[in-house]
This record gives structure tokens, C-alpha cells and sequence, in this order.
């Protein structure tokens, strides 16, 4: 094995009994899921709420419109011109489709990618993959390892120290090498 600074190896150490812990606990799998379902939530009322009464007639200039009105919108960017009480009712229109159409869409990626999350998540996946050989320390082979990374912000520079942590369930026995 090949040594790192001792601050940075303990650094390691610490991230990836951590992450292990919260892997075992369920935390990871639970903030995942609840991430998920408030994105998802949001993304259904953003598609549900979008939009007003079809019946209610548009606005112009924050006015509401009668049918013989016609609406002067002023743009720098393109799509200004002069529309009509109808014209008006269809681009509210059409604004409303898009939006909910993203409203839906993030609303189902959010549901379909909730399986992956909770299957890779699962607290009774062991962290990490299996090392060959008994644990130096107590002889058993319940040891396991990890590539995990550790960044420090100073000033305004990351550094990152990125190691193969491994760590044994039995004895608390953990080492870093270079990956």
C-alpha cells in the first residue's frame, strides 16, 4: 500500500466510514427517495396548476381583452407583433402545453428513476466490493474497499485526494492506497 498524507488518509478514512454508515442506516436511500418525490411533486403541480380557466379571456398588458381588441407586444427578441383577442388565447395556450409538458416529464422521470435509487441504495447491499484474503489485523475476510474521494476548498482552490479505502467490518481495521 502506498502511503498518503495523514491528514488526507484519515480524511478518506472517516468520508468512507460514513458513507458506509449511511448506507447500513438507510440515509442515503431515504434522502434519495424523498429528494425524488418532492422534485416529482413539484413537477406534477407545476403540470397540474399551469395555466387558468380556458374560458377566461387573455390579457394584454395585464388588461383583459375583448374580442375586438388587438395586442401590440413589443419584442426585441422576436415574437412581438400585433394579436388578435384568438392569437392571444392561443399562445396563453400553447405556453400552458409546453410548461405542463415539463411538468409531466419531470414528474415521471422522477417516478421511474426512484427503482433504480431504492434498488442501488438498498441498506442490505454491503458497501463497497469484496477484497480477497483475511483482514491483517483479526484474520477474518469481511473486509471491503471503496474509491472515495475527499475535497478541501482554500480560498478559492479545491484540492482533491482520491484513495481505495478499505475497511473491515469485524475489527474497525482500515487502510488507503492509491488507486
Amino acid at each position: 500500500m502506498v502511503a498518503l498524507g495523514g491528514d488526507m488518509t484519515n480524511a478518506l478514512i472517516d468520508k468512507a466510514r460514513a458513507e458506509r454508515e449511511r448506507r447500513r442506516s438507510g440515509r442515503s436511500r431515504m434522502s434519495a427517495l424523498v429528494t425524488l418525490a418532492v422534485v416529482g411533486g413539484i413537477g406534477l403541480l407545476l403540470a397540474l396548476t399551469v395555466g387558468g380557466d380556458p374560458d377566461e379571456a387573455p390579457t394584454c398588458d395585464d388588461k383583459t381583452m375583448t374580442r375586438d381588441d388587438v395586442c401590440v407586444i413589443y419584442s426585441s427578441g422576436g415574437g412581438g407583433g400585433s394579436f388578435s383577442y384568438e392569437e392571444m388565447t392561443g399562445r396563453r395556450e400553447s405556453g400552458d402545453t409546453v410548461l405542463r409538458g415539463i411538468g409531466f416529464g419531470l414528474a415521471g422521470l422522477c417516478a421511474v428513476l426512484m427503482i433504480p435509487a431504492a434498488e442501488r441504495l438498498d441498506p442490505s447491499r454491503p458497501w463497497g466490493a469484496p477484497v480477497t484474503g483475511p483482514c491483517p489485523r483479526c484474520g477474518m475476510t469481511n473486509r471491503r474497499e471503496k474509491k472515495t474521494t475527499h475535497s478541501v476548498s482554500q480560498g478559492g482552490t479545491t484540492y482533491h485526494c482520491t484513495g481505495i479505502v478499505t475497511l473491515c467490518a469485524d475489527c474497525g481495521f482500515s487502510a488507503v492506497r492509491r488507486p
